[in-house]
């Protein structure tokens, strides 16, 4: 054995063993760098196209999954913000709808798949109006001050919103706490769309402007003297 450890045929037995795993090991790592590979993007922004200049949409997901190929290089430095998820909403009218998800991968990565490849989606019409703002006082001014008198400006608002929340405004209201006040003349508050109930409608709303200024005219309470006899 140790004869054959000495000789040359164990020298050259040793180097063919040696090159056959350096080029395993060089043809392998090619083979992975040329094998395409398969990635999944999970929460892809989804987004809306050509919807009508009248329609605002009220349900749809917010996101969905991409599956792309490419070669693992192609995945370096890939980000969120490179993946175009949608749906196309040309010529839906006012209602639910089903429609196929669409997407768009950057060069060099093809698209496998989108989950969910459909979704429902919801388009109402949008309305919009103007608004009087009432005004709701709570508290009372400081000892010795009242009240006199206020103003609103703008005494209006406008309100843009979907069909569905428009049709269940009832008022505009804006609160304005007055506790403790003296010599103040004018505060900045946020006008409020309520119900019938007098709850506030929450949602899809645009109220413009989105603050308003109420004028305060606080004066001094007159001390009523005794009179004698």
């Amino acid at each position: 054995m140790e004869k054959f450890l000495r000789s040359n045929n164990f020298a050259r037995l040793l180097a063919v063993f040696l090159a056959i795993i350096l080029w395993l090991f060089v043809t392998g790592d090619k083979i992975t760098q040329t094998t395409p590979a398969r990635k999944t993007w999970q929460d892809v922004p989804l987004r809306v196209e050509n919807l009508g200049q009248d329609y605002v949409v009220t349900d749809i997901p917010s996101s969905v999954n991409f599956t792309l190929e490419g070669l693992p290089e192609d995945f370096d430095d890939l980000t969120m913000q490179e993946l175009d998820a949608f749906v196309d909403l040309v010529d839906k009218e006012p209602g639910k709808h089903l429609v196929r998800v669409q997407g768009r991968s950057p060069r060099g990565v093809s698209l496998v798949s989108i989950e969910p490849e459909q979704v429902r989606v919801a388009v109402e019409e949008q309305l919009a109006g103007e608004f009087p703002v009432e005004i709701d006082f709570i508290g009372e001014p400081a000892d010795g001050w009242e009240l006199a008198d206020y103003t609103v400006d703008p005494e209006e608002v406008f309100i843009g919103a979907p069909e569905s929340s428009f049709q269940e405004i009832d008022k505009v209201t804006a609160l304005v706490d007055i506790t403790g006040m003296r010599l103040v003349d004018r505060i900045e508050v946020e006008p409020i769309a309520r119900d019938a109930d007098a709850l506030r409608i929450n949602g899809d709303l645009l109220i413009d402007p989105e603050e308003i200024t109420v004028r305060l005219e606080l004066d001094r309470i007159e001390e009523e003297e005794d009179s004698g006899d």
